[in-house]
């Protein structure tokens, strides 16, 4: 697992599951130690430094599918910068995901 990575884990991903959950900002640093372990159990990740690259984006891929098709939210995913695609139009996602 690279540095990058490990930022989008505990920076963006973390942070956009608790966003969804509606954990109150002043909660998350107790909030996103339980959201990491539950994420770790779910996929049998004794630790992320453990993971090579590949194994990690199969893993924060598969997490990314899962929210998006069970909760109809759409987490942030590594390569969007600042982008939140819950608030685009379907117009501008296709857009931003080079599909139009």
């Amino acid at each position: 697992m690279t540095i990058s990575q490990s930022r989008y884990w505990y920076g963006v991903l973390i942070y956009d599951i608790c966003a969804w959950l509606q954990v109150d900002k002043q909660d998350y640093e107790n909030a996103s130690p339980i959201i990491h372990q539950a994420l770790k159990k779910c996929f049998s990740i004794r630790s992320l430094s453990d993971l090579s690259s590949q194994e990690f984006e199969k893993v924060t891929g598969t997490i990314l599918m899962l929210w998006a098709r069970e909760f109809g939210y759409m987490l942030r995913d590594p390569s969007e910068k600042g982008i939140d695609p819950n608030t685009m139009t379907m117009k501008e996602f296709l857009k931003h995901k080079n599909l139009i």
